[in-house]
């Protein structure tokens, strides 16, 4: 039986690389993003804005009419613009983090709860900053930190339902964003070393490495899995010295 899979923030990143691997693999993919995600085979697409409720309504919508049941669904999409210290972030940056970031994968997976089987599963994208927070960046630490409490929440509340709900906490992944961000840099050279020396393994993690562990979440082989938070961090969180630095 061919898995249906519905993922948001799917045009670049962690989302795109989770959208490739599975359509790679056969399944029935609806992308959703503010842009129209590139396309692929087997690939739904629908532009929309998650932390609206017609961007939210439009996406249960198309999985509705496009695949009809969702066995898995990937709350990726994620909002980084709100930096600012617990002195300093603006109001409106804190309540789009708040939005996008954690308000958003509450009500799309409640909103898609009826088209979800008895043997469905939630994976939700999360974040090392979500484990340990970085400072001046109180809105995305928090939000993060709200995914990962409500992803357990998620686990005892969809058990009855025979729905399964993880999270993935990446560390730094090299997307698009992130590389952009050295490229911007003083010293580009020197600031990927910064980013490499935060993880145990040395080196910055690859989309495609955190796709694998969400299409694994998602599968039947995690089947007596759920509550459970996943780092995909190159052993980031492994050791106090490094928990903390920016990411």
């Amino acid at each position: 039986m061919t898995v249906n899979v519905v993922i948001t923030g799917a045009a670049k990143g962690i989302g795109r690389a989770v959208a490739e691997l599975y359509a790679e693999r056969g399944a029935h993919v609806l992308s959703a993003d503010l842009t129209l995600p590139p396309t692929l085979k087997g690939q739904e697409r629908v532009k929309a804005d998650i932390a609206t409720r017609p961007g939210r309504a439009r996406i249960v919508r198309a999985a509705r009419e496009k695949l009809g049941r969702v066995d898995v669904l990937v709350n990726n999409a994620a909002y980084q613009g709100a930096h600012g210290s617990v002195l300093s972030v603006s109001e409106e940056g804190w309540q789009r983090a708040l939005d996008v970031n954690l308000s958003a994968p509450l009500l799309l997976t409640r909103a898609l709860i009826e088209l979800m089987p008895q043997n469905g599963a939630v994976v939700n994208v999360a974040s090392v900053q979500g484990l340990f927070a970085e400072q001046d960046n109180a809105a995305y630490n928090s939000s993060k930190g709200g995914l990962i409490n409500l992803t357990r929440a998620m686990c005892l509340d969809l058990a009855p339902l025979g729905i399964r709900a993880n999270a993935v906490a990446p560390g730094a992944i090299a997307t698009e964003g992130l590389l952009q961000g050295i490229a911007d840099s003083d010293n580009p050279d020197q600031t990927r070393r910064d980013y490499q020396d935060l993880h145990a393994l040395r080196r910055i993690g690859e989309p495609r490495e955190v796709a694998q562990a969400i299409y694994f979440l998602g599968s039947a082989e995690a089947s007596f899995i759920t509550g459970a938070i996943l780092p995909i961090d190159g052993g980031m969180t492994a050791s106090f010295m490094m928990a903390g630095r920016p990411v």
